[in-house]
This record gives structure tokens, sequence and C-alpha cells, in this order.
């Protein structure tokens, strides 16, 4: 059987001309699960339907905070903005909802899934409670490399992310927001020591709040990636 295609949702940044990428580790982390990944972009609904229909999963990945107009709030603690990213992730998110096909989400991915389908989000962790960790490892003194684990989920018994980590498990942290609730329709699959949301999953959407594809050389982390490249796989099947 053909390797499935993984959509990578495209990043940008400006640099006197508009560029469009992912972070290498989402490319090598989709290639060692088994999967071929794809960087893609929907400028509008039908876009997002054709790249759905093309494409056997999609993998939304991090970067900056989602605009909290979004999900009908003030901006408070939410720099910097991507309008056009925003609504490309969220295009896409529902296209391949609406497709039927797997969807992962990693840092502001599992974000984007909460706030498409309805929920909103911490703006910024430590200003609404500052008794929470840091959840941003580069803010530690001393800064702590990206493919180290800083604190621990603690995963629900039965859940897809339970049957990969176990009951506890490590994880790296490179956020400063967070889901305020769990979508309607999706489970509960992981929370941090100090009772942040760290993991959702519904039959056909994993939600992650740590980045994994950092963590690649960890057997469990990339057992994550193979489990959504034989969920790719599977839907490819029919």
């Amino acid at each position: 059987m053909k390797k499935p295609l993984i959509a990578l949702s495209a990043r940008g940044t400006e640099t006197g001309t508009r560029i469009y990428y992912d972070n290498e580790s989402y490319f090598n982390y989709v290639s060692l699960g088994g999967g071929i990944p794809c960087l893609v972009k929907a400028d509008n609904e039908e876009d997002a339907e054709q790249i759905a229909e093309d494409m056997d999963a999609l993998l939304i990945t991090g970067g900056e905070d989602v605009d909290p107009f979004l999900y009908d709030e003030e901006n408070t603690f939410s720099i910097p903005i991507d309008a056009d990213l925003d609504a490309s992730d969220i295009y896409l998110y529902h296209a391949f909802r609406k497709a039927g096909k797997p969807v992962l989400g990693i840092c502001r991915g599992i974000q984007v899934i909460a706030v498409a389908e309805g929920e909103s989000l911490i703006q910024d962790i430590k200003k609404e409670d500052p008794s929470c960790m840091e959840h941003n490892q580069r803010n530690l003194d001393p800064p702590v490399a990206n493919d180290v684990f800083v604190h621990h989920v603690s995963f629900v018994p039965g859940t897809k992310t339970a049957e990969i980590f176990g009951t506890v498990y490590g994880v790296n942290t490179f956020h400063h927001q967070a889901l305020r609730s769990v979508p309607e329709g999706f489970t509960l699959a992981g929370k941090s020591t100090d009772g942040l949301i760290e993991a959702i999953e519904c039959p056909d959407v994993l939600g992650v709040q740590w980045h994994p594809e950092r963590l690649y050389k960890d057997p469990k982390h990339l057992k994550l990636m193979q489990e959504f490249v034989r969920m790719a796989s599977a839907r490819k099947a029919g």
C-alpha cells in the first residue's frame, strides 16, 4: 500500500516577501512515522475541501496565538496574531472533519481544534493563575533543550493516548495559552499536574498540548505519529 499523504498546516513569516513554511521537525516526524508530509494552505472553504479530498490526514502544527476574536473575547494577552493562517487552519480542520479523515493537533493545533469546535482559550496561563507551573521551557533558568521532558501528564485510562503513553508520562512544553474546557463530543485524555488540559480526542481526532515531534527519539512519542499514520492508512484503505 502507498504511504498516506499527511497535510501539514503552513506557518508564515515576513522577510520582505511572505514565506510559508513548517519546521523541519514536523517533516521528519511524519516521515519517521511512515507518512509523506505535504505543506498546505487554504484560502477558502472550497480549497480546503479539495485538499482534504486529495490528502489522507491533517496535522495542525504549532505556531502563534489564535485570535481571541474567533472565540468572542477581547484580545488581552494574545500576540502576535496571523488572521490569514487562523482562517487556513480552521478551513482545513472543518474540511478534514467533513471528509471523515484523521486530524492531529500539536500545541497551537489542539487550540485551533478547540476554537473551531466553539470553545475558548486561557489567553495567558500565568496571568490567570500564578500558581501554575511554567509551561514554556524556554523561560526556565537555565533554559531546557527542546527534546527534554520538563513535566508529566496524567492520561485517562481507556483513551488512545493512554494506550500509547500509559497512565503518566513525561512531555516537553512551549505554550503560554491552554484550553479552557474540553470541546463537546471530545474526551479529556490527559492533564498536567497543575490541572491544565494536555490531550483531547475523539474517534478521528487527537490533540496534544506539547511538541511530540521534538521528542521523536523517544519510542512512545514516535508511536503517537505511527498511530496517526495508521489511522490515515486505514481511512485510505476504505
